[in-house]
């Protein structure tokens, strides 16, 4: 059938969806989620628990921009324990076609904590191979997904744990769940506006470009609460951890074979060893020399968490000065107008309609003080 003029006018205004151009595209390509390796879990392997102070457990998160046109993203990585995990760079750019490499790094203190663990019974999610059926009670039934508890590496005590697989031998293989909670990641990313692509972040200084993306992110967040922006705008990938540590490592470890912090220059540093480590001797200074080097790392991570809370907080008391600065500007021009004074409503439970409220400048006084402390 023959369409009307009608049709063509009214497809010309109103073109179908899927031919409408969307925004912030190029004309070479569109852009593409970037991509994450590992992207579901990520593996901290202890392989040196002689120096965990020197080389504490870390790993390597690669974050992988597809895009074929000039779509620059934007990425920051969180974690659910910070004191924990020495996240860098916290944030970056990608350019197209091009690979950023995150280090996470433990903090050697809780490294030490975890594999002293690890010698007293199961990590949580830990895995073991081949544990025969005597070892382990089940109240729902021996198979794949069934709670129970299991006589870790055949001794005496038993762990919550749940049976992975059913081995044609009549063994089983279970994952150990210590009841803590798993350390998570949050990676978020985004494509760099136009605004911020111009000023060609990549080629800046790292503490400048830190503090211009910290600036960006909070944007986005104000936009999308607001509903200026779509939460989509942000895309976001969750990642859990896995701790992963060798029967070797856990043997030298409980064997008092690796001096450090953890040993006591009185006290002897296994059950063979009788003899307590003199004070002045070598090993009692390369002790204390270790626990000197545990603290300093400790501080460097503290440091860098305090550094974060004072960005944001020197951010938050730039906001509130502007604000008050914008309402003392409208103050002084509604006072110059020549225009008589407004009468205040003296009824009671109502505020003053001019001027700062008493939480305003409570609130300016706190922030303040806490900047001045952290700076401090």
């Amino acid at each position: 059938p023959t369409l009307s003029p009608h049709y063509y006018y009214r497809r010309t205004l109103h073109p179908r969806p899927e031919a409408r151009r969307r925004p912030n595209m190029t004309d070479s390509a569109a852009p593409v989620a970037p991509t994450l390796s590992p992207d579901k879990v990520l593996i901290f392997e202890w392989k040196n628990v002689a120096n965990l102070a020197d080389k504490p457990p870390k790993t390597i998160l690669t974050c992988t921009n597809n895009s074929t046109g000039d779509a620059v993203v934007a990425y920051k990585v969180k974690t659910t324990a910070p004191k924990r995990y020495v996240v860098r760079p916290p944030q970056g750019v990608i350019l197209p076609g091009m690979s950023a490499k995150i280090t996470l790094t433990m903090v050697g203190k809780d490294a030490e904590s975890l594999l002293s663990k690890s010698t007293r019974g199961p990590l949580h999610d830990e895995r073991e191979a081949n544990v025969p059926e005597a070892l382990i009670k089940a109240a729902e039934g021996m198979e794949a997904g069934a709670k129970c508890e299991v006589r870790w590496q055949g001794k005496e005590r038993y762990y919550a744990a749940k049976i992975r697989s059913c081995n044609e031998d009549g063994t089983f293989d279970v994952d150990y769940d210590d009841g803590e909670a798993k350390d998570k990641f949050l990676v978020q990313t985004t494509d760099l506006a136009l605004s911020y692509r111009e000023q060609k972040l990549e080629e800046k200084d790292d503490k400048l470009r830190q503090s211009i993306l910290s600036k960006m992110w909070q944007e986005l967040d104000k936009k999308i609460k607001g509903g200026e922006l779509d939460k989509k705008t942000i895309s976001s990938s969750r990642l859990t951890t896995k701790f992963s540590i060798s029967d070797a490592e856990k043997e030298v470890w409980g064997g008092g074979l690796v001096p450090g912090p953890v040993v006591d220059p009185q006290v002897a540093r296994s059950a063979t060893d009788s003899m307590p480590v003199s004070p002045g001797s070598p090993e009692a200074i390369f002790a204390e020399l270790s626990a000197l080097r545990k603290k300093y790392d400790d501080l460097v991570a503290y440091t860098v968490n305090l550094t974060g809370d004072r960005d944001y907080l020197n951010n938050e008391l730039a906001t509130v000065k502007a604000k008050l600065e914008r309402a003392m500007s409208k103050r002084n021009e509604a006072g110059g107008d020549g225009a008589p004074a407004a009468v205040a409503d003296t009824k009671p439970g109502k505020a003053e309609s001019s001027g700062f409220s008493i939480f305003m400048v409570l609130l300016v006084a706190f922030i303040a003080f806490i900047v001045g402390r952290i700076v401090n």
